[in-house]
């Protein structure tokens, strides 16, 4: 009986600070995302946040650009994709189309920083070739991530399908806000700001998830121990 109690004792500190950590990835991604953008911002002589692209701070030529790329887009999308990997694990299966799609968002976020748009003049180089690639990344981010919702909504918990709606709905308006920014006065002449709601909506979506990832967990557990 001892030995019984205590492998469920084990069992259950060990389950605990996994459900903990749950939400740590995307947490860290954001954290890590906007203050190198504020940093990295602030270290280049008349950039604005409102007016100039994210991009612009790893173009090629561009001061630090190297370290940009690795912090402010390649560490973040890694952390992204992890994330990613423990939400699609607790709420469908690991390995499997949500995981997938969840997980290539984060590495095509990362991607962005392995091919740095070509600037000239602050306009990108269209036919460069970085510059399509750094594109490429950019969509297909935003593609996969589209995917995991659809995936995502028929499997989360009944009770955690508004919270998630509203979170989405977060995220999609700021994506909409960025595609569609000209057509918004508050933003016609602030592309920077637009592009910026846009990130802010996505990793919102992100940390949102993980909390409400580590919530179903926690019920899960929950309902072992009562069973146990």
């Amino acid at each position: 009986m001892h030995s019984a109690t205590s492998s469920v004792a084990a069992a259950s500190v060990t389950a605990e600070p996994a459900r903990e950590r749950l939400w740590v990835s995307s947490a860290l991604a954001t954290v890590v995302f906007w203050a190198a953008l504020l940093v990295f911002g602030a270290l280049r002589p008349g950039y604005s946040q409102f007016t100039k692209a994210v991009s612009e701070l790893g173009a090629i030529g561009s001061p630090y650009a190297l370290a940009w790329n690795l912090v402010g887009f390649i560490l973040p999308g890694l952390l992204l994709a992890r994330g990613g990997a423990r939400i699609a694990s607790a709420l469908d299966r690991p390995r499997g189309g949500t995981w997938w799609a969840l997980v290539l968002t984060g590495l095509a976020f990362a991607g962005t920083g392995v091919f740095p748009a070509v600037i000239v003049n602050g306009t990108p180089a269209m036919r460069a070739p970085l510059t399509v690639g750094h594109i490429i990344m950019m969509m297909a981010s935003s593609g996969c991530w589209l995917v995991a919702l659809v995936l995502l909504i028929r499997r989360v918990p009944q009770w955690m399908r508004p919270v998630m709606l509203a979170l989405t709905c977060v995220a999609v308006a700021g994506l909409a806000a960025n595609v569609f920014h000209d057509l918004i006065p508050l933003l016609a002449y602030r592309p920077g700001l637009a592009q910026r709601l846009g990130f802010a909506g996505f990793f919102a979506w992100y940390v949102g998830m993980s909390s409400l990832t580590s919530a179903v967990s926690a019920r899960r557990l929950s309902s072992k121990k009562l069973v146990g």
